[in-house]
């Protein structure tokens, strides 16, 4: 919960230089100008499972009490809300887990009725409550990912697929940002993590099944981080803002490019173009080449003059 300290051990791992892959298009050679890149909410990303939410609310922790008492309590929790009250659930006195508390309730429930098909309804009621738990994840996956912004950058410059898939095949342009020079109270540097790959959804049940005890707040930011592992090549930064689904789409001010990177492929005509904006704007312009007898590519400088 110590997020300040947690920043500070971030601070000095953000990578030196930060690229951005772009195309020669208008609306890209504009932003460069302008020195603005765009952030937007994970839904318009090309990841399907972009900011996806897993949680299991079976586990999550509620008190061990009688049905008069939780509806006691949801009354009260209700009141609070309508009237604009910061309510939180008190640490339960006697834990014991949502599926554990439904299930117990249902079957005393059931001893004291004469209900002749009780299998059948603790069926249904188990299968409503299924239902209504896939609607709460779908339901805070859909708020992650329209009310946060994001604006992917890469660590590294010179990767091929990167260059392919993001910079028309080879013939765009990457822009190169110096994040070293930013003090570490830049919104810029602060709010930009590392993206995490892994094999499998993330299981956030841990993160919000703790009743009564504070929760943190970039726990949003961290969902948006997580990527499935397919995507590591990219190496990929974010800068990640919770901002609201109305706000959440939007130009974010950059510093001036220390560089921008031709792609191998490039036209002469687009390196031309580009040759003039650096020159105006004194950004050092160099050009991806393949390494002689290799796969790899490597930066040489273009003569402004």
């Amino acid at each position: 919960m110590d997020i300040e300290r947690a920043f500070l051990v971030k601070h000095p791992h953000v990578p030196d230089r930060l690229y951005k892959y772009r195309q020669f298009t208008e609306y890209h050679l504009d932003a460069l100008k302008k020195d603005v890149l765009w952030l937007s909410s994970p839904d318009r990303l090309n990841d399907p499972y972009e900011a996806q939410v897993s949680f299991d609310v079976e586990r999550f922790i509620v008190e061990d009490q009688s049905v008069d008492d939780f509806l006691k309590t949801a009354r009260k929790a209700r009141q609070a809300i309508e009237a604009g009250e910061d309510w939180r659930p008190s640490e339960p006195e006697r834990p014991i887990t949502v599926g554990d508390w439904r299930r117990q309730t249902v079957s005393t429930i059931l001893q004291s009725s004469n209900l002749p098909e009780k299998e059948a309804f603790a069926s249904i009621v188990e299968e409503w409550s299924k239902e209504q738990a896939l609607a709460h994840v779908r339901s805070m996956s859909q708020q992650f990912r329209t009310g946060f912004s994001v604006l992917s950058l890469s660590a590294t410059g010179n990767n091929k697929l990167l260059w392919a898939h993001y910079s028309n095949s080879h013939k765009g342009f990457a822009i190169e940002y110096d994040f070293a020079s930013l003090p570490y109270g830049d919104l810029r540097r602060r709010l930009c993590f590392p993206v995490f790959y892994t094999t499998k959804l993330r299981d956030a049940t841990r993160y919000l099944a703790k009743p009564g005890k504070p929760f943190n707040n970039l726990f949003g930011q961290y969902m948006c981080l997580v990527k499935q592992d397919d995507w590591a090549y990219e190496k990929e930064w974010r800068i990640v803002q919770a901002i609201g689904p109305e706000h959440a789409n939007f130009e974010m001010r950059m510093p001036k490019p220390t560089a921008v990177l031709l792609g191998s492929q490039v036209s002469s005509s687009d390196e031309e173009t580009m040759r003039h904006l650096c020159k105006d704007r004194s950004i050092t312009l160099k050009r991806m080449v393949q390494k002689p007898g290799t796969f790899e590519l490597e930066p040489v400088q273009v003569a402004l003059e």
